[in-house]
Parts: structure tokens; sequence; C-alpha cells
């Protein structure tokens, strides 16, 4: 039963890290920011919005995925110290964003 409890715990242990690896900072995962910037592009073309209601949007769906400027900032600056891994990551967003994606 001991040695079933610590191989269970070395799982779950594993999987924590497992899942902390793809961080780019504290917070935001690749697909946290695949899915966020994705979305802040669709917020900021929408032109059925003026810019209050870009801004309120984008506030909520920061709020929503509890994030902030300044965490999606980092994540970005830590990017560029990554290349590959920005390149893969703004094909991904492209790819998710439909024809208006960032290009």
């Amino acid at each position: 039963m001991m040695t079933r409890t610590i191989a269970v715990h070395a799982l779950l242990l594993s999987c924590l890290v497992g899942c902390r690896q793809d961080e780019i900072v504290a917070g935001v995962t690749d697909s946290t920011f695949v899915s966020t910037m994705t979305a802040l592009h669709r917020i900021t073309n929408d032109e059925r919005r003026d810019s209050a209601a870009r801004a309120v949007a984008r506030d909520s769906l920061l709020q929503s995925r509890d994030l902030t400027p300044e965490q999606l900032e980092r994540a970005g600056r830590a990017l560029g110290n990554d290349p590959e891994r920005a390149l893969a990551l703004w094909q991904k967003i492209r790819r998710e964003g439909g024809p208006e994606a960032p290009r």
C-alpha cells in the first residue's frame, strides 16, 4: 500500500511539474497566451464596438482569465528571449484567429 501511495504522489508531482513547464511566466501558459491574444485581437478588430466598448471587453476578458496586462507584457518579453517558441505561438494565434488574425 505504501509503495502505491508513493507512486501516486510521484505521478501527481510529475503532472504538476509537467504542467508548469509550459508556463511562459507565472500564471501564463502557452495555451492561455494563445487563446487570450487571439480573443484580444478579435475584440480590437470588432468594428461594431467603439473604443470604450473595446476597452471594457478587453478588461472583462483579462479578468475572466485572471490575467493582468502586465502578465501578458511579461510573457511577451519572455518570448522575445525564445524566438522559436514565440514563432510557434504566433503561428497558433494566426491559425486560431481566422482570416483577420495578425500577420
